[in-house]
């Protein structure tokens, strides 16, 4: 056994890399591969219309905010039979995959896999379609999109386990806050692994390894999925909507393979946008919903600007807001879900009382140079004394990759133990949408009760709250506006701009 830890813990790394490249054993050319456009932001109808052409990997497409329509036929291999089929997609662009005029899951550089066949049978015809958008999750492209991949692959899901089972006990291994006893066991079994790898008694090695759970006491974190999707920002409103397609899409898709899986999502106009324009999409939305996993937050029209609007105009949001999720998805929303917004006056505890919003959360303080916030967990009570309870997810971002080091930085930074035990974690891609990815879920199931790291359990925004209230004790009360230091001069730069 190497006793020197870089070179063990580099020789892991090529193992972890060959795990990962095991999961796609076989992979084929679609029979057919063809295009068209660039065309306007059409439907799935109208592009069966259009003409197509053959096309190959390689390809460029442009110009910026173009789309186009891939057509993609295939049949499955002989020996492929029973088993999973997935689409490996690439074209370093936005881009979404549908069936039978049904959109499937969205297609991207964190999102590049789309379940085709759970057991496929032989010589059964593939019938797909691929929308792409020539924009980038955030808005510009460097460079015109290109085709660098589209492929039928053969998943293999012991492989898939295999890798991840590793992957997080070799995050764990590395981390230099689990205990030193723990980190040399683990270092031993997984540099075992990599010497027995492929055989059989390779595999028997990890499931001991997760019996190592903690102990009587540990931080619990509450992880929830969110696609932080600007309703307007670097792309036009229109690829805002096609923004909220793809992601719904991809996270309802993904709650039915993960049944755990809690998907937080704010702004009723990205919901109202779907159940006008996409019922197909709507219904699984709301069948998720009523299921638990799917889960409205927020209760504002939009993540407003809290600086500039009058208190009137900041009703008004929650008003239509709140009466959207009541009628439409059955309940009001309890916490004001801001991540990302401006402003935090202390009038608003009053407002969101006003409204039956008694929480509130945000993470954008974190970004405050000088005057950082003292704490996670708090009472915040407004100017007339109005108080709601406010949390500040410690891990310092609502994008969240869910990896190992974050969830330990949750429990470190965690800035109110003596008062709290437990606090959110808020994961998935986003800004411009996307939200959560396969390989988190699976991370966050290795990593509910493992020695080393906080309890982990998935959470909506309702069952974490609740946590937080029934957690005895007084909490800190935190008085008035809540300053953000970061965004100065962003109401005077552009002044102009801003008054139209």
């Amino acid at each position: 056994m190497l006793r020197h830890t870089e070179y063990t813990r580099a020789r892991l790394a090529q193992t972890s890399e060959r795990l990962r490249a095991s999961i796609y054993p076989e992979t084929r050319q679609p029979d057919e591969l063809s295009v068209s456009g660039p065309v306007g932001r059409i439907g799935w109808e109208e592009a069966q219309e259009l003409e197509y052409r053959p096309v190959l990997p390689g390809e460029r497409f442009g110009p910026l905010w173009a789309t186009y329509w891939f057509r993609v036929r295939a049949s499955v291999p002989q020996e492929w039979t029973g088993r999973r089929v997935d689409l490996l997609w690439d074209s370093g662009s936005e881009a979404a995959l549908w069936v039978d005029g049904t959109v499937v899951q969205g297609l991207n550089h964190h999102h590049p896999d789309a379940l085709l066949l759970e057991r496929a049978e032989a010589g059964a015809p593939l019938s797909l379609d691929v929308e792409l958008a020539c924009n980038s999750m955030f808005g510009q492209l460097e460079a015109p999109a290109e085709l660098h991949r589209c492929e039928l692959a053969l998943f293999d899901p012991e492989a898939w386990q295999l890798f991840f089972d590793f992957e997080t006990l070799r995050a764990l291994e590395a981390s230099d806050a689990v205990d030193p006893s723990l980190a040399g066991l683990l270092r031993s079994e997984l540099e075992r692994f990599s010497d027995l790898w492929p055989g059989d008694d390779a595999r028997a090695l990890l499931p001991p390894l997760y019996e190592h759970r903690n102990g009587t006491h540990a931080h619990e974190v509450g992880a929830i999925g969110h696609a932080h999707l600007d309703t307007a920002w670097l792309w036009p409103l229109a690829e805002s909507y096609r923004k909220a397609v793809r992601t719904f899409a991809t996270q309802t898709r993904y709650m039915d393979e993960y049944p755990e899986y809690r998907f937080a999502c704010s702004q009723a106009v990205h919901y109202a946008w779907i159940k006008e324009r996409n019922p197909d999409l709507w219904a699984r939305i709301r069948a998720k919903v009523e299921a638990g996993q799917f889960v409205p937050v927020g209760g504002s029209w939009v993540e407003p600007d809290c600086n500039l609007p009058s208190g009137e105009a900041l009703l008004r949001q929650f008003l239509h807001g709140q009466r959207f999720f009541e009628r439409e998805l059955g309940a009001r929303c309890r916490e004001f879900w801001s991540p990302d917004a401006f402003g935090y006056a202390g009038q608003l505890p009053q407002l969101l009382r006003e409204v039956g919003i008694t929480r509130f959360l945000t993470q954008k303080l974190s970004w405050n140079r000088f005057n950082r916030p003292e704490h996670h967990t708090f009472v915040w009570q407004g100017v007339d004394g109005s108080e709601v309870l406010g949390h500040f997810p410690p891990a310092d971002t609502y994008s969240s990759a869910a990896t190992v080091p974050e969830l330990l930085r949750t429990a470190r930074e965690y800035a109110d133990h003596e008062h709290s035990g437990t606090s959110l974690l808020v994961y998935g891609y986003g800004d411009g949408g996307g939200g959560p990815t396969r390989s988190m879920l699976e991370t966050l199931r290795r990593t509910r009760d493992l020695q080393g790291l906080p309890r982990t359990a998935s959470r909506t925004s309702d069952e974490f709250f609740q946590a937080l209230e029934a957690e005895p004790g007084e909490r800190p009360v935190v008085v008035g506006e809540l300053y953000f230091e970061y965004h100065r001069g962003t109401y005077t730069s552009q002044a102009e701009t801003k008054r139209l």
